[in-house]
């Protein structure tokens, strides 16, 4: 929060040196955050021309956009995980669509000399206030509050439900990086045999059709780049 004329004035949003100081992280940190599936990152945008839908899944290799709506998206728009992590390791990407929820897709239209495409570096990115937190209240993080002439009160920890079977953190983040180290697999079936690869060699067998599941939607963000890759 920052204050302005004598009266606070909450954030929409956190840069990156920012959110560092305040957890106590580095920047690496933040990247092992954002591989485990544990951190949204964003980027702020202004006026840019986009395309939503929704998003028909055809078969395991082909899924088909319906646009249902064209607009101008200006404030902070959230980044896929591959997206994230490839601007900290790489210092800046290029992207031609946003997260968006389950089954709805955000696209950036191609207008004129612009090709549908912005590059997004390190410097822009920002963790939104809701973002934030939400990762301070789930990871027990956050800065310190200011002292005051009472004693400041701590909120009761969060109620924790039994732990996972399996440690989708960790798949989370193998799936990410070994699409670096190993190349992306050409389809969808591959992937889930790599990823069962991965829990047979931890002495641990998850059913195949709940892989599938968790890995279908970030593929089908995937599978179209690889495409234009190929062609």
């Amino acid at each position: 929060m920052n204050v302005v004329g004598g009266r606070i004035v909450r954030k929409p949003c956190y840069g990156l040196a920012e959110i560092c100081e305040r957890w106590g992280v580095t920047e690496l940190d933040v990247a092992n955050f954002v591989a485990a599936n544990e951190l949204t990152l964003s980027v702020v945008v202004a006026g840019l021309a986009v395309e939503k839908g929704s998003i028909e899944d055809v078969n395991d290799r082909d899924w088909c956009h319906i646009p249902d709506e064209r607009s101008y998206l200006s404030g902070a728009a959230d980044l896929h995980q591959s997206q994230a992590w490839a601007t900290l390791m790489n210092g800046s990407e290029t992207i031609s669509s946003f997260k968006a929820e389950p089954g709805r897709y955000i696209s950036i239209e191609a207008r004129g000399d612009d090709a549908g495409t912005i590059v997004v570096s390190r410097e822009r990115l920002v963790v939104r206030h809701a973002e934030r937190l939400r990762f301070e209240a789930e990871q027990e993080v956050g800065a310190a509050p200011a002292s005051s002439g009472a004693a400041a009160v701590a909120p009761p920890p969060a109620a924790r439900g039994a732990a996972p079977r399996y440690d989708w953190d960790a798949f989370w983040a193998e799936a990410l990086v070994s699409m670096f180290q190993d190349g992306p697999p050409a389809t969808l079936a591959e992937y889930v045999r790599r990823m069962e690869a991965w829990f047979a060699d931890r002495g641990e067998h998850p059913d195949s059709s709940t892989i599938k599941k968790k890995l279908s939607q970030p593929w089908r963000r995937i599978a179209p780049q690889l495409e234009r890759r190929r062609a």
